[in-house]
């Protein structure tokens, strides 16, 4: 039986998310296979998102960004924890190499905690990153301001140069990292069920706009919400409740929805830009009204992506806060829908790469050689 360990990060629910969809890939591909995740997302989220067995430990390999709220970073909080997390490495690489010698594991797949890489370089194991950016750039980014970094960007850059191969997501950062890079089509997830049978899940008669607030697990602080109440002809959904009861703001749970399908009922979503809203409502074509989410690297390739192939409009944070939604919103309500072609089938795609790289493990003669298992000399002739 074929096991894969899974190493995501617990930033936001992006990397969660997709992490799911291209794991409930290859479970597709290869029935019966052995799943072990290894993260500080919920485990409720994967449990709503990978329709396929898995174990799950709770192990921080990574710190992501600390952060006071959706939009506001902690920059001196996640110092001082990549710090800490520093000093505890080399033991966690041990016990994680140590795990997967002992269960059997065949391929390390990442997304994207730096210390995967030797761990499974240690366990002489193939592995495989996939991500659209690297937290040695976006670390990298804050040098100026805080040259402590320096040390955390070097201990990244000697992680990811352990990989064995690279899977590079659309609206990507440089990740120069990582030996061996390939790009693939976006991962997303599209809804099964139609906008009508979502909406009449969600009893919501058609009459208003219904626009989505997402914020990735994060709360948004201070939003005035009297104002907010004064939009009666929009209906808004949140799976986050707010302060207090809103008349026109309605939360919802997911019992028999998809959260993709959420969005795609929506005529609209508001949201910081992180990896998986927008490429839900790309795949979903849902319009998006997005504000800034403070100095993160990762930012404006977002915002191109949904520029070049999407429906979008702005709004600042001081304006989200104030609940001064309607002029925006209506602005992005009354722009064309163009919708411009985008693959979104990258899940399968890398399914396909890490269903072949585990059998080839499998029947390594060599199992102190993970780039000979992994495939180097073909990864390379497909890198970009």
């Amino acid at each position: 039986m074929t096991h894969i360990a899974a190493y995501i990060t617990g930033h936001g629910f992006g990397h969660a998310t997709r992490s799911a969809a291209l794991l409930a890939a290859v479970a597709a591909r290869l029935p019966g296979a052995r799943l072990s995740l290894v993260s500080t997302a919920p485990e409720w989220l994967f449990r709503l998102n990978l329709p396929a067995p898995f174990g799950y430990r709770a192990q921080p390999l990574d710190v992501g960004m600390i952060q006071r709220d959706a939009i506001s970073l902690d920059l001196d909080a996640t110092l001082a924890a990549c710090h800490r997390l520093l000093e505890e490495q080399p033991a966690r690489i041990a016990l994680e190499a140590d795990f997967l010698l002992r269960e059997g594991v065949d391929l390390v797949l990442a997304d994207i905690p730096w210390a995967a890489f030797p761990a499974a370089r240690r366990a002489g194991i193939p592995s495989v990153g996939v991500s659209n950016f690297s937290w040695d750039w976006i670390y990298g980014e804050y040098l100026s301001l805080r040259p402590e970094f320096g040390r955390v960007v070097a201990s990244i850059r000697e992680g990811y140069a352990q990989a064995d191969l690279f899977l590079r997501l659309p609206f990507h950062g440089p990740c120069d990292a990582f030996p061996v890079v390939r790009d693939i089509p976006m991962i997303a997830r599209r809804a099964r069920q139609s906008r009508d049978a979502v909406r009449a899940a969600l009893s919501l008669n058609g009459k208003r706009p219904v626009v989505l607030l997402s914020f990735g697990g994060f709360d948004i602080q201070d939003i005035d919400l009297t104002r907010v109440e004064r939009l009666r002809d929009y209906c808004f959904l949140t799976t986050q409740p707010p302060p207090r009861p809103v008349e026109n703001v309605q939360v919802v749970s997911l019992p028999d929805l998809t959260y993709e399908e959420v969005v795609a009922q929506a005529d609209a979503v508001i949201t910081k830009p992180g990896y998986g809203i927008v490429s839900d409502c790309l795949a979903n074509q849902t319009p998006v009204l997005y504000t800034s989410r403070g100095a993160f690297a990762e930012y404006p390739c977002l915002v191109d992506g949904l520029e070049q192939f999407g429906v979008c409009e702005y709004i600042s944070n001081q304006e989200l806060l104030a609940g001064n939604w309607r002029p925006a919103l209506e602005r992005l309500l009354r722009r064309p829908r163009r919708w411009p072609v985008l693959e979104s089938d990258g899940a399968e795609v890398a399914a396909g790469i890490l269903v072949e790289l585990a059998e080839r493990g499998r029947r390594s003669e060599d199992p102190t050689g993970p780039a000979a298992a992994a495939g180097r000399p073909v990864a390379e002739t497909e890198t970009s």
